[in-house]
Parts: structure tokens; sequence; C-alpha cells
């Protein structure tokens, strides 16, 4: 039988790639990023549909109460529109703006770097599943008994508390930003390790383009605070569903809510902001043909801006009444972070004006971003100022300022972005008449819709209407009008983009703009599903020059599919629809007991598909048929240094234990807000436990402790190559495992028995009771995804004929980190809450 060329080859795997289950079961970097845009796109819509009815509301005053023909009386009443203004706001921010740049950074990262593809395929791909089954979980509120989430998108205690907030939505919610957070914190660790250990042969840090640099940055500080919003909203999904008590306010809980929310969420503004603030600088610099203007000094000053984003969360604590010296610092703090801010808007100017350009759609979008960056740079520097932010805080002037880094600078900058891209998406060009129309109404629509509500300075925000004669009415007419005149423009953009691909022929020039940026536009317009026909490698004299090396053309790989990331993030979502429709069943909400054993049902069927997708994974990691395509053509020993598995295991055990410190602050909090914590319980100075729960938790320790010095045992018997010694320390381990799982739950057991933390009366009272249970009952899930990777690892040993060289000794390493963590996690329990 003849041997297929590579071109039959090419067009089989094609054919699988472009078809509709290519599409579902992908890996492949390029669809996962568009899946990413496309997706952030119909959020996009959504949340704008959602602020034009919000625009109605407002446009006339005391709505509540007038009747007009048109609808004949109330449009939106004070429940319906606090849930509108929650879920726009969280939809445009964790649903819109965030993925849409990292979908961007999926897709062109790799390109960029020269790379095949993402580190992780598979987990890439879960990364997007969980994306999108969360922004469901979000929306799916609405149509629950109470309705969505009304609390804000501050989702502030003790008003989200299931007290004040009795909805079935707001649980959801609640759920749907924990699983977008394990989603962020999955595409970031991706960004991180690609970018450190997939480029190209002799690529270094300093040969990538801005926008790759703002996406590196993003994931870093991604990376350290999604791990930390989880675990908040984890805490209050469990104690809504679970009656716990894990924000009392007069234990501290609100102000303690009010801290880690902002410790997010003022980093999470800029993370939205410089991804467009880095595309902005690649595509002027590349239209205009020239260097971005002082390019390491604008890395210097992303750097600086993602660092002190963290440092100045506290102005969002003004007016909570903290101590002085802590108000002045953060005053400063504030300050400071215009500095950087500053550079870059100097950079983007610079940039444009050192070349000629034909002002192309993106660059106008770029020109409209960067005065949008000055009105908003400005207005957020003077609520640095104590007296001012007194002053202005909580009305429309706040409103207009985060609106105007939003939508005018971030929005519009990562449109020029889309448009950009749109010929290396598509293979086609767009309409450059209609693309201009489209900014040109954009622009207007965005400061008619914001810049009014600068003047709206004493209009407390968040109030579904107002008095009439006060002068507010024809400011939110015209505010009303922009928001119309700002939706249109993006029914034009969809429709250029529409017709351009129906319509225009393909492009044959390769690259269009004569662009450099990284290996971007080296590839065909879309890319091949492998990206390069030829290695790409950095060569020439100062180390400069980007190259194909003709030498080593690139054999066409078999396309990879994988069902798994699907499975799981199925299984996932159907497990909190589940426990939503079985709460239906119970007080007080009680519409039979039919829904409690239909929601059981559901939850049962979500665990047979996770379960389906986690032990499929697993077989098809054993049989060697897992799509980790790699993504170096470079050839390069598994083993050296920091390998893949190495690093993004690290990456991710040091986002768990970032969640699980996250609980710890908490319990410290609530020590140190209240001078006896321990209500209606004995006596905690004589001893925390009872002794019997003591014993238990000792046992537990030593008994995880044993096994992690196995577990290090096992690695050093997978390097040297002894799978026997490795296979027989892994198995004592999963015994030891074993043993302290047991022993923490007669830890349990024993410590429902002791009042100050029995379960049901002291944890509805009690916030440090409900903390010990909640951490208690995440050392136990964690111990059993150390077993199962465990067990995973002594069944590839046993079965196995070889030692892999590489492959099994990564996989030790993943134990080892697991059983590691699970090992401090226990000291640190102990710690917590004996100490």
């Amino acid at each position: 039988m003849e041997a297929e060329s590579n071109d039959q080859i090419y067009e089989r795997n094609n054919k699988i790639y472009n078809s509709v289950r290519g599409w579902i079961f992908t890996t492949n970097h390029k669809q996962v990023g568009l899946l990413y845009i496309l997706t952030s796109l119909v959020f996009f819509i959504g949340g704008g549909v959602l602020a034009l009815l919000m625009r109605v509301q407002l446009a006339i005053p005391r709505y509540d109460l007038v009747h007009y023909g048109l609808f004949s009386g109330r449009f939106l009443d004070a429940l319906q529109y606090n849930q509108l203004v929650t879920i726009h706001g969280l939809t445009m921010l964790i649903w819109f703006l965030g993925p849409l740049g990292f979908g961007f950074g999926i897709y062109l990262v790799p390109l960029a770097l020269g790379s095949r593809d993402m580190i992780f395929p598979r987990i890439n791909a879960l990364g997007y599943w969980l994306y999108l089954f969360s922004g469901i979980l979000l929306w799916i509120g609405f149509f629950l008994p109470g309705g969505n989430l009304d609390t804000g998108w501050t989702v502030y205690q003790p008003l989200s508390s299931f007290k004040f907030t009795p909805y079935l939505g707001a649980d959801t919610a609640a759920a749907a930003v924990v699983v977008r957070s394990l989603g962020t914190i999955i595409a970031s660790s991706e960004v991180i390790a690609t970018v450190f250990k997939a480029r190209a042969r002799g690529f270094r840090l300093m040969n990538m383009p801005l926008f790759v640099w703002a996406v590196l940055w993003v994931s870093m500080i991604s990376w350290y605070v999604f791990p930390e919003i989880g675990a908040m909203f984890f805490t209050l999904v469990v104690s809504n569903v679970l009656g716990l008590s894990g924000f009392i306010s007069t234990y501290g809980g609100a102000l303690m809510w009010e801290n880690l929310f902002w410790y997010f969420g003022h980093p999470e503004v800029y993370l939205l902001l410089l991804p467009g603030t880095g595309a902005m600088f690649d595509y002027l610099s590349n239209l205009g043909h020239r260097a971005p203007y002082l390019k390491k000094w604008m890395i210097a000053a992303m750097g600086a801006i993602s660092v002190d984003s963290v440092m100045v969360f506290l102005h969002h604590t003004f007016m909570t009444g903290i101590v002085f010296a802590w108000l002045m610092a953060t005053s400063v703090f504030t300050e400071t972070i215009s500095i950087p801010t500053g550079m870059l808007i100097v950079g983007l100017i610079a940039t444009l004006l050192g070349a000629k350009h034909k002002f192309q759609t993106p660059i106008l979008f770029a020109l409209a971003a960067s005065t949008s960056f000055m009105i908003g740079g400005i207005t957020g520097v003077t609520q640095s100022s104590l007296a001012i932010d007194t002053i202005v805080h909580g009305d429309y002037y706040v409103v207009a300022h985060f609106h105007y880094f939003m939508v005018g600078v971030a929005v519009m900058g990562l449109m020029g972005n889309l448009y950009y891209y749109f010929p290396k998406f598509t293979g086609k060009m767009y309409s450059e008449t209609w693309g201009r129309i489209h900014w040109a109404i954009a622009y207007i629509g965005v400061n008619v819709l914001y810049f009014p509500m600068f003047f709206l300075y004493d209009l407390p925000r968040r109030v579904y209407t107002y008095p009439a004669g006060y002068g507010y009415t024809i400011f939110s007419e015209i505010s009303t009008a922009g928001a119309f005149i700002f939706g249109l423009s993006f029914l034009i953009m969809f429709a250029n983009f529409a017709y351009s691909m129906k319509k225009h022929a393909p492009l044959t020039d390769q690259n269009p703009y004569k662009a450099t940026a990284g290996f971007v536009w080296f590839t065909s317009n879309p890319p091949k599903y492998y990206n390069f026909d030829y290695e790409p490698y950095v060569g020439g004299e100062d180390h400069r020059d980007l190259l194909l090396d003709k030498n080593n053309p690139i054999k066409p790989p078999k396309v990879e599919l994988s069902t798994r990331p699907l499975l799981i993030g199925v299984g996932v979502v159907l497990a909190f629809i589940g426990a939503a429709v079985t709460l239906m069943g119970y007080k007080p909400y009680a519409f039979g007991p039919a829904y409690a054993y239909l929601g059981y049902g559901i939850i049962a069927f979500a665990a047979a598909i996770f379960l389906w997708g986690t032990i499929g994974w697993m077989y098809d990691d054993f049989k060697l048929r897992s799509p980790n395509v790699p993504p170096m053509y470079k050839k390069e020993p598994v083993m050296k240094g920091f390998n893949n598995t190495r690093l993004g295991m690290l990456m991710f055990l040091a986002g768990n234990m970032i969640w699980m410190a996250t609980f710890y602050g908490m319990v410290e909090w609530l020590k140190l807000q209240s001078a006896s914590p321990y209500v209606d319980g004995d006596d905690p100075t004589t001893w925390f436990f009872p002794t019997m729960a003591t014993v238990y938790i000792v046992i537990s320790i030593v008994a995880i402790g044993i096994a992690a010095l196995l577990a290090w045992g096992s690695t050093y018997g997978a390097i040297r190559k002894e799978r026997n010694k490795s296979a027989n320390y892994m198995t004592a381990g999963v015994v030891l495992a074993v043993i302290s799982l047991i022993t923490s739950l007669l830890s349990l057991i024993v410590i429902n028995s002791y009042p100050a933390l029995r379960y049901g009366a002291a944890t509805a009272n009690n916030p440090i009771a409900s903390m010990y249970w909640l951490i208690s009952l995440m050392d136990l899930l964690f111990s059993i995804g150390v077993i199962a990777v465990m067990i995973n690892y002594v069944v590839h040993l046993k079965r196995g004929k070889k030692i892999l060289w590489g492959r099994t000794a990564t996989r030790a390493d993943v134990v080892m980190w697991f059983v590691a963590f699970v090992f401090l996690t226990g000291i640190f329990t102990t710690i917590a809450f004996v100490v």
C-alpha cells in the first residue's frame, strides 16, 4: 500500500479539524481561543441588553409611579433593576472583557512565540468549558424562583447572605463565580507555562510583542487573585446551602468581605485594561511600521501597574472607618499608580505620532481609547484623594470614571484588535468603510453615554429611580440616548464581519499589513491546525531576526481531540444545577419533595459524567493517548530543568495554597475582630478539641506526613528507573493516605459532639465553627484527590513494562506536590484552630 503524502495527511486531518466534532472536542489553541472570543461577544450582547433596559428605566424620573402608554405602567421594579445591575456588572467584567483578552492571548501567544500549541492542550480546553458553563450558571438564575442575584456586582455581606437574599439565583450566581475562577486559573497558568517553556529556538523574552507581555502580566496577577475570589464565593455558596455563618457582621464579616473582595476587585480592573493596551501598542507599531516607543519601559510600566494594583485596594474602604494611617498610605499608593499608567499613555501617543498611518479602523479605535484613557485616568486620580472621594463616593461620578476605563479604553482597544486580526482569523479582509463608520458611531456613543454622568455627582448609583426637579433628568436622558447609539454601532460591526466572511475573496497575501508581531504573520490565514510549515527560530547577528528553517519542514501531525474536558465541564455545572433543584424541595421554597428527588437525580447524573471524564482522562494517560502535543519544535530533554508538568503543577498547587490561605485568613480575621469568638461553648483555653478528636487529628497529620516522605522516595525511584521500588513506596503512601482520610472523618464525628463546633446550631451562629467545617471539608476533598492520583501512579507502574523516562518521574512530582500540600494543609489547620 502506497504511503500517504504530506498533502493527503493534511487534507484528511484538516477535515477533522474543521468539522463540528473537531470544534466540540478540540484541544487546539486556535479553536479554543476563537471559542473564548465568540462566547465573550455573546455575553457582551447579553450584558449590553441588560444595560439598555437599565438606561430606559433611568431615562424618566419616577418611572415606578407614572403610567406611559408604551409600557402601561411600571417598567422595572426595584428588585428587577437590582438583578439587572448585578448580572450586567458580573457579565461584563468576568464573562466578557476578561475572557475576550484571554481569548486573544490563547489564540496568539503560541503563534507569536513560534510554538505548536499551548503547554497543556486538554487543560486549555477544560478552561474554556468551565468558562462557558459558568456563564450559563450565572444567567440561569433569571429562571429560578425569586430571580437572580440582586446585591450589586460586589456582592457585599451581609446583604448576600441567605438571611437577606433567600434566592436560588443568588447561590447559582455565586457558584458561577467559583467555576469561573477555576477556569481563569487554568487559562492564566497555561499562558505563563507556555511563555516560559514553549518559545521557539533562540526566542528570548524581550523578543515578545507587547500584547504577549500584557497577557503574561495579566496571567500572573490572575493566577494570584482568582484563587482568593474563588475561595470567598465558595464560602458564600456553602454557607448559604449548608446553613453556615462565615460572614456574620457582628464578627466583622461585612468588612472582611469588603477587604477580600477588593483585594481581587481592584487588580481585576487592570487585568481588563492591560490586554487592550498591549494590543494597541502592537497594531499601532505594526500598521505604522515602527517599533513601539521605549518598549522596555512599557514592559516595566505594565509590571509596575500589575504589582501596584494589588497594593491600592484599600481605597475602596475609605468610608468604612478603618485606621486613618492606612487611609493616607492607600491614598499615596493610589496616586503612584498614575505614574506607570501615564507612561503607557505617553508611549501610545508617541508610537502613534512617530509613524505615517492611513488611519485604518484599528488606528481609529486606538485613538478613541487613548482619549478615554486620559479622561478615565484624570478622574481616577481625583478619587485617590480622601477628601474628594468622601464627596463623590457611591454616585455616578464613580460610574463615569469606571466605565471610561472599562468601555472607553479596554473595550475600544480590544475592538481595534478584533479588526486587526480579523484577516488572521478568517483569511478575509473586513470592510474598511464600515469599520470606520462603526468607530465613529461607537466613539460618539461612548462619550454621549458616560460623560454626562460626571455631572450627576450627587445622584446615588444603583438606585432604580429618582425624583424629578433636581436637574437629573436631562443628563439621564442624554446618557440613555448614548447607550442606544453605542449599541447600534456594534450591530454595524457584526454585519460588517458577517458580510465580509460571506462575500469577500480570500486574501492572497499572507501578511497583508507587512507586520512583525513575533511569528504571528509567518503562518497562512487562517493558520493551519499545526501552525507552521517550517520550524521557527531566531537568528541573525543581533539575535533578533525571526526566521523559518526551510531545512526542517513540519510533517502534518494527527489532529488531537478529547471528550474529557467537555465531560468534566458538564459534570461540574450539572452538579450545581442539581443542588439548586434539590433546594427547591426544602424550606423556605418547599415546592414539593419531587424537586428534591429530581435534584438528587441530577447530582448523581452529574457525578457519573464527571467521573466518566476524569477516569477517562487518566485512562488516556495510561494508554498514552492523551493529546499532549509537544508545543515546541525545538528538541530538548524532557527532564531538563523545570519541565512542563513540573512548572504547571507547581503553579497549580501554589494557587491552591492561595485558595486555602484565604480560608485561614478569614479565621484569623474573625478571631481578631471578636473578644469572645467561641459563643455558647466550653472554655476554649483548656483545649480547643476534645481529647479523642485531637488524637485523630494527630494520627491523620502523621500519616499524611509519612505518605509525603514515601512519595518523595517514589520520585527518586522513578528518576533512577527503579520501577518496583517506586511502585512499592507509592503503594505504602496510598495506604497511609487512606488512614489519614479515615482519621480525619473520625475527628469530624467526634468534634460534632463538641457544643462550640457542632454542625447545626453552633455553625449557624459561630462563624469560626463554620470556617472549621469548611476547611475540614476542603482537606477531605484534597485528600481524596491525592489518593486518586497516587493509585493511578501505582497502577501505571505495576502494569507498565518499563519506566517511561521523564513521563513517570514528572507524574511522581505531581504526587509529591499534592501530598506535601495536604500535609501542610493539615498542619496549618491545626495551627489556625488550636493556637
